[in-house]
């Protein structure tokens, strides 16, 4: 004969399928799909970043991939390992449907922060944020030097460049 289980013994075996409290959260996976974004930005392999965090690369892709959950120590090692605050991971709401940008774009968007980030001269960065911003806003000055761009700068705005030779 079974035993008919009363109230207290019901809540600590609970005769349905079992759940894993431990597993991976939709916030978990968010989590790791932007930690993925930002190690394609920054240009960084699932090795680097894992080195650098103190776990396999097969680790780290499974963080990335939501399939494991993430200490908090281990997540400020992420943010360390790839320059940004904790609350860029955490604190970012989700796109509005409307939002949402395609594989393509995504691509171009990293592709473009990696090699921004590659120019090391600030006059550049700052040409290049101009530049993109007048071309953003539609705006016809994007022939002409920025104001933020300084006036020893080597960068004309027909495209040359004052060091060439005669």
């Amino acid at each position: 004969m079974i035993p008919v289980p009363t109230t207290a013994t019901a809540k600590l075996f609970p005769t349905g399928p079992r759940v894993n409290k431990r597993s991976p959260t939709e916030t978990d996976k968010a989590v790791g799909a932007k930690i993925r974004a930002l190690r394609r930005a920054a240009g960084m392999t699932l090795q680097e970043i894992g080195e650098a965090v103190g776990v396999s690369f097969v680790q780290f892709q499974r963080y990335e991939t939501g399939a494991s959950r993430m200490s908090a120590s281990r997540l400020v090692a992420v943010c360390a390992a790839l320059g940004v605050r904790l609350e860029c991971l955490i604190s970012e709401p989700e796109p509005a449907e409307g939002e949402l940008i395609s594989d393509r774009e995504r691509s171009e968007n990293e592709e473009l922060a990696r090699l921004f980030k590659a120019i090391s001269d600030p006059k550049h960065r700052l040409a290049i944020i101009a530049l993109a911003r007048a071309i953003a806003a539609g705006d016809e000055a994007s022939h002409s030097l920025p104001e933020e761009l300084p006036k020893n700068s080597s960068v004309m705005p027909n495209g040359s460049n004052r060091e060439t030779k005669q």
